[in-house]
């Protein structure tokens, strides 16, 4: 995972994105911070009631949401710790989601990183994402999943 978080880390220089040396809290409004943990909580009830069909994405859909209002919980009430466990948890529902859909995780990252090392400083407003130039290249993902067949073809 270190070599991950050096990736991002590397990014977020690159786009002019916070990279902090030490835990801290992300800065925010608490109160914004709050009433986006309350709307999170709202879509996590509509989650719920729907994933009752027995879909497997929306029941993971749900877990992400759960978490995703924990974290914004955790801001609003400034409490640290239990901002780091709302973050260990929505990285384990991440790569919960790649377990379960058969994802290779981190040769689809590696590649999301080096298309992410095209993209430029972010522009004001842009919500820290990294800006698509004429120099982007977009992630070959195809290739991952849909690898080619090793030796000879069903045609030799």
């Amino acid at each position: 995972m270190n070599a991950a978080l050096n990736d991002v880390r590397e990014f977020h220089r690159r786009i002019g994105a916070a990279v902090a040396d030490s835990p801290v809290l992300l800065p925010c409004h608490r109160e914004s911070s709050s009433e986006m943990a309350n709307a999170i909580r709202g879509l996590l009830t509509r989650c719920q009631s729907m994933a009752d069909d027995g879909s497997s994405l929306l029941a993971r859909l749900c877990l992400a949401l759960e978490e995703m209002a924990e974290w914004a919980e955790a801001h609003a009430a400034g409490d640290l710790v239990a901002a780091a466990d709302a973050w260990g948890d929505r990285l384990y529902v991440l790569l919960g989601d790649a377990v379960a859909a058969g994802l290779p995780a981190t040769a689809i990252f590696d590649e999301v990183h080096r298309s992410n090392m095209s993209k430029t400083a972010a522009q004001a407003g842009s919500l820290g994402k990294g800006t698509k130039t004429g120099a982007f290249h977009r992630p070959r993902l195809r290739e991952i999943l849909f690898p080619a067949a090793e030796g000879p073809s069903a045609e030799d």
